[in-house]
């Protein structure tokens, strides 16, 4: 927690519009959260809180869902053509390819399939990537601001081996998410596939 804005302004000899000013710009940018009656905090950015910006399925009341990853398969190697559009890559840059399937309570929900950049990780070991990486903690590990993502919506069938994963038969209707997470500079660093089968619950955008 940060010292009061009272205390803060007298310390840094500056004035306490010019210090709110200054949260409220770091507060726009997610390195700040004021909670009231509490203070203001530093934010982690591997905490599950700054997980679940990037995650918009939600249980029937509007929670985020907690989910575990059980890891599938991981290779990496040139980028795609595919893969160089939407991580703005060239041939020369490699990817590392990460397939896992999410659970909640017991049951999947989820079958992934991510493509990180590493170009964008300086230093990285990518045989040190574990398969259930969380991309907030991975980020904070190599120094990376997580600014926002995109993501598109739209309907798929479940076919083969996904249908088999999601314990569902072959066409049934799937929810199809196509993320792209930016580091700072919109720089596109993962861009994850996602084939959901809902159950109960669904996907929440906050338009506000």
């Amino acid at each position: 927690m940060l010292p009061s804005e009272i205390s803060l302004a007298e310390e840094l000899g500056v004035s306490i519009g010019t210090l709110r000013k200054a949260f409220d710009r770091l507060e726009t940018e997610r390195l700040l959260i004021r909670r009231q009656g509490r203070g203001t905090f530093v934010t982690n950015r591997a905490s599950e809180e700054m997980l679940m910006r990037f995650t918009r399925i939600r249980d029937s009341a509007g929670r985020p869902l907690r989910n575990e990853a059980q890891p599938l398969e991981q290779s990496q190697g040139p980028a795609d053509v595919l893969e160089q559009e939407r991580l703005r890559l060239t041939a020369e840059d490699t990817v590392l390819r990460t397939r896992r399937l999410r659970c909640h309570t017991g049951r999947p929900l989820t079958y992934e399939e991510s493509r990180l950049a590493l170009a964008r990780f300086p230093g990285m070991d990518e045989g040190r990537v574990p398969h259930d990486y969380r991309i907030t903690a991975l980020a904070q590990r190599y120094g990376l601001h997580l600014e926002h993502a995109c993501e598109r919506v739209s309907l798929a069938e479940a076919t083969g081996e996904v249908a088999h994963l999601l314990s569902v038969e072959s066409g049934k209707g799937l929810l199809r998410l196509d993320r792209v997470i930016y580091a700072t500079h919109d720089q596109p660093i993962e861009w994850r596939i996602a084939l959901c089968n809902l159950g109960e619950h669904s996907y929440f955008a906050d338009m506000r």
